[in-house]
């Protein structure tokens, strides 16, 4: 049967190759999402006031954990909406337009996300599987160049789930679909990636992008 690694290995081939098709069949993207938004809300909230010492210019922090909960909450939608927008953009070629942040914001996002994903590559680590869930420790190294140096290191762990391992019921015959594929379903450590993808944003972010971006 597949490994979490070598369907990892087709998700970054899918993603290099812009396979949409692929892509969305090994990534249950949704849920990924959601929860990491959710997960990584509660990270933000929590070190509200130690990240607003750390960006004291960022206003996002000035007010405390309960309105930064307040405004990600009410934008939830917004800021996923984005996400999947920039991630359409980057699938369907569009950031090939894309000129700069205030005339094309999304196209521009994507062809930065394209700058970015060329600028990293993957080293697989420790792959553990328990009956259907495993997981997976993956770190994202930057290259040489200005996108990969301000990406660095960073490490994942991703957790699959397994496709059909469940004995079903076909034309009233049985069958064991245990060569079903591992799915991509959570990142599980957001808490340990929110400080230094916050660093690298803060970093990046021009204060000049208006994030309350039309999409």
């Amino acid at each position: 049967m597949n490994s979490p690694t070598s369907e990892l290995k087709k998700i970054l081939a899918a993603i290099d190759s812009r396979d949409e098709k692929t892509f969305a069949a090994l990534v249950d993207l949704k849920p990924l999402m959601d929860v990491g938004y959710d997960e990584a809300t509660d990270v933000l909230a929590e070190n509200c006031a130690k990240f607003h010492e750390l960006y004291p210019k960022d206003l996002f922090f000035k007010f405390g954990s309960r309105i930064l909960r307040f405004y990600n909450d009410k934008f939830r939608g917004v800021h996923l909406g984005l996400i999947n927008k920039i991630i359409a953009a980057y699938f369907d070629g569009s950031f090939r337009d894309a000129k700069n942040f205030s005339e094309t914001p999304i196209k521009f996002l994507a062809a930065e996300l394209k700058n970015l994903l060329d600028a990293i590559h993957a080293d697989f680590g420790d792959e553990n599987i328990s009956g259907n869930s495993a997981t997976l420790n993956v770190k994202m190294v930057g290259d040489n160049s200005e996108y990969g140096k301000m990406i660095g290191t960073l490490n994942f762990v991703l957790e699959f789930a397994k496709r059909g391992d469940e004995v079903k019921t076909l034309g009233g015959k049985k069958f064991d679909a245990t060569s079903s594929n591992w799915r991509l379903v959570k990142i599980k450590n957001v808490e340990e990636l929110v400080p230094p993808i916050l660093d690298i944003a803060e970093t990046y972010w021009p204060s000049s992008w208006d994030l309350g971006i039309k999409i």
